[in-house]
């Protein structure tokens, strides 16, 4: 049996380790998803911080308590990046209130079964929608692949996307996962939206996904957030 207590200890315990022997390679081995049954180069502590067993400022001072060094300022940096997401998010709730009340009614039916299901013609898609759901996580880097797949390849809504990793991802954070779909699409940061080449796929996926090109729709997409505040 799970407990609250048990839980902690196994949280404490991820992160401890991590603070030991891993801090120091996170910056720069960060960006590579070695696959689903390799060791990591990230923390995973996502779960624990989004369900706050565990809070960004205590992991912040637990760092500063212990090093002294730039080589580990990259990872304070990407905890700041989630209380930064959470403080945007909560003063602007009409972005979540839009998120989780619109229907989203224009889309190809078929090519979105097809994609929750991991039937596309682009194998290392259906790779990741399998990853998804067997662990319910994803690299952060690879989050970001199948969001831009998920919206410029295949044209689907990113609403539908979000709540695809909300349904599946056991560090399913409100603020972090919506602000990041939005992010990729180009309306977190306007006008900057992500794509990826098969060269950044083929080198951060350590060459487990090679492929010649990658097709994308030019698909420009309005911000409601921005439409809502027209009108008032």
């Amino acid at each position: 049996m799970i407990t609250k207590m048990s839980f902690l200890q196994e949280a404490e315990n991820n992160w401890n380790k991590f603070l030991d022997t891993k801090i120091y390679k996170y910056s720069y081995l960060r960006n590579y998803d070695f696959g689903p049954n390799k060791n990591s180069s990230v923390s995973k502590l996502s779960p624990y911080i989004s369900h706050r067993i565990l809070l960004e400022y205590d992991l912040i001072k637990d760092i500063k308590n212990k090093y002294n060094s730039d080589n580990v300022n990259k990872f304070i940096e990407e905890v700041y990046w989630r209380i930064y997401w959470k403080g945007w998010l909560e003063n602007k709730p009409c972005v979540w209130d839009n998120f989780i009340s619109k229907n989203v009614d224009k889309f190809d039916d078929l090519l979105y079964e097809k994609a929750i299901n991991g039937k596309t013609n682009l194998s290392y898609f259906n790779f990741w929608v399998e990853e998804l759901k067997e662990n319910n996580y994803l690299h952060n880097h690879t989050r970001m692949w199948f969001a831009s797949t998920w919206i410029f390849n295949l044209g689907l809504p990113w609403e539908l996307g979000a709540k695809l990793f909300f349904e599946h991802l056991n560090d399913g954070d409100a603020a972090s996962n919506l602000l990041s779909w939005r992010w990729v699409a180009g309306l977190q940061t306007k006008g900057k939206k992500y794509l990826f080449s098969p060269e950044n796929l083929k080198k951060f996926s350590d060459n487990r996904f090679v492929v010649k090109h990658i097709s994308n729709k030019d698909i420009h997409l309005k911000d409601e957030f921005e439409i809502v505040n027209n009108k008032e």
